[in-house]
């Protein structure tokens, strides 16, 4: 298992050989990389303290630790408890994860959510809970210490979540909803939608698409959950496999995710 064996340190900013006042530098403590430039006022959580977090929540869970890993250099972590108990959406198992999250370069903040494995696939998707959000404002360490004590909220959303991917099964879809995920996705403009204009790598984006929908709805059906792993899918095994993070928790392929999930549960009371 890997560990974060590095923190933070943070340092003033210096241009022209004067001080930059209202900002500071967060550098890495082991190799001095640079994390981010921010306002004074911003209060980061220390590797220690997501450490310490971590360890309580195993403590109270019983949930084994995973792993640690380290994202962009430093920029954000990760951490993932295994959850023991081994959830299903219609038959299908899903090995899932309570992940914890945190950032240096201001685009998150500490945060709980669920990142869950649909085994037949290795389909990977990951979700931050809103409600286990904390900002990097001041006492943002008490409000951390206070997220361990929602463990119980933690389990609430995470079997909300896989009701409404059971739900998304209730769903009967056709080509024309098909079509319209994956024109929200690639943002298509209305001279694309017609067949014109389209670049190389858009079309071979969205034949690529297609592929891992048509793939996923042949096995699960033509129905919302189908049409919703045809993205987990696609941003699984097709799109930059080779520099994806465990759970796909960031970045664009994320974004696919939480926009094709957004766009699939809204079906379900369309």
């Amino acid at each position: 298992m890997e560990s974060l064996e590095w923190d933070i340190i943070e340092k003033p900013i210096f241009a022209n050989n004067k001080q930059v006042l209202g900002y500071k530098g967060i550098f890495r403590n082991d190799n001095g990389q640079l994390l981010n430039i921010a306002k004074s006022s911003y209060t980061p959580t220390h590797n220690e303290k997501f450490i310490e977090v971590t360890e309580k929540l195993h403590a109270i869970t019983g949930f084994p630790i995973e792993n640690y890993y380290d994202v962009d250099g430093g920029k954000k972590v990760l951490s993932f408890l295994k959850c023991t108990d081994t959830m299903q959406v219609c038959g299908h198992e899903f090995k899932d994860y309570l992940m914890i999250g945190n950032s240096f370069d201001g685009s998150t903040g500490f945060f709980i959510g669920n990142s869950n494995i649909m085994v037949r696939c290795s389909n990977r998707f990951s979700r931050n809970f809103r409600q286990l959000q904390v900002n990097h404002t001041k006492n943002n360490s008490l409000r951390i210490d206070g997220l361990v004590q929602y463990f119980d909220m933690f389990m609430k959303q995470r079997t909300q979540l896989f009701e409404k991917m059971e739900q998304l099964s209730w769903v009967k879809i056709d080509d024309s909803i098909k079509d319209a995920l994956v024109e929200r996705l690639t943002r298509m403009n209305d001279e694309e939608k017609l067949g014109n204009e389209l670049s190389t790598r858009k079309r071979n984006i969205i034949t690529n698409l297609n592929s891992s929908i048509d793939r996923e709805c042949a096995d699960l059906g033509d129905n919302a959950f189908g049409l919703f792993n045809g993205i987990t899918h696609y941003t699984t095994h097709i799109k930059n496999t080779k520099n994806a993070t465990f759970g796909n928790p960031f970045g664009s392929s994320n974004e696919l995710n939480q926009t094709a999930f957004k766009f699939c549960t809204e079906l379900i009371n369309a």
